[in-house]
């Protein structure tokens, strides 16, 4: 007995790896990242340091929160177990206001409209001569679509019961496409936009407009009846999983080879000076103590 429950666990540790596994590596490598630059350079880099074993370790957590739902997905335990409570309440709280608002907010959050959005945002930074930020987001956007593919062809739950959705779709239930790319490029577009406001107040209310949005989004696809209460939970969770590396990976750019001089920029070398060099001052624009 005990030997086949070890065996089914090792199916699931392996069966959905495709999901979770990304980020487990992702979280090891940043933490050994981390620790060897708390070796070499942790004096003079310890944001690097501390950026990187927080964020190592928060993949991790995050890619066994995605194995624990995806298994829970198939096996109908775990937190996957309200699915049906929750499905259930959604049918029943149906009216045909909040029809006609689930519909219109599925179509601005569908993974089509999200890569309008994120294209039509690259191609913005694009021309403002924001090239880091552009990649970012397409990045992160190419990424998103890419984890859905992945994800939903390697779990293949079936969606809810198809006589009560009041949408059309074919593809699999797991996670929630909407969901995934809501968070991802709502997200990413928020870490681009967010830092260039000086006003607190508007700082606050963008990133509480973004946050309701993806929610909102979440909550149509339920609504409606096309996916299940832990698919929009797993959409979120690894739309923000994958956009907490590629912008992890980004800082840690920044805040190591970003700051190096270019190698093409010929340095002065040091040595003492002679009668013809000039004597040794303040900067120029500063005053003598």
């Amino acid at each position: 007995m005990m030997l086949l429950a070890r065996a089914d666990a090792e199916d699931t540790f392996f069966e959905y790896g495709y999901v979770w596994l990304p980020y487990a590596i992702a979280g090891l490598l940043l933490m050994g990242l981390g620790l060897v630059v708390a070796i070499r350079w942790r004096r003079s880099r310890p944001r690097v340091v501390e950026l990187l074993v927080a964020s190592g370790a928060l993949l991790m957590v995050l890619g066994a929160v995605i194995l624990g739902l995806a298994d829970g997905a198939i096996e109908h335990n775990g937190l996957a177990s309200v699915d049906p409570t929750v499905w259930a309440w959604a049918v029943d709280s149906r009216t045909p206001f909040l029809t006609a608002v689930a519909k219109v907010v599925t179509e601005v959050g569908s993974t089509l409209s999200m890569g309008i959005i994120a294209v039509g945002t690259v191609l913005l930074l694009w021309f403002k001569d924001r090239r880091g930020d552009a990649v970012l987001v397409a990045v992160v956007a190419a990424g998103a679509g890419l984890l859905v593919r992945v994800g939903k062809a390697t779990v293949g739950r079936e969606r809810p019961p198809v006589e009560f959705r009041l949408v059309t779709e074919t593809n699999e239930s797991f996670p929630s496409g909407h969901a995934l790319a809501s968070a991802a490029i709502v997200g990413v577009i928020l870490v681009v936009v967010v830092p260039l406001i000086a006003s607190t107040a508007w700082r606050v209310v963008l990133i509480t407009g973004g946050v309701l949005f993806v929610l909102a989004i979440g909550w149509s696809r339920i609504y409606l009846g096309v996916h299940w209460f832990t698919d929009v939970i797993a959409g979120w969770i690894t739309g923000l999983a994958w956009l907490m590396l590629c912008v992890t990976v980004r800082e840690v750019w920044r805040l190591t080879v970003g700051s190096v001089p270019s190698p093409l920029v010929p340095t002065v070398a040091s040595g003492p000076a002679g009668p013809s060099d000039p004597p040794a001052g303040p900067p120029t624009g500063s005053s003598p103590v």
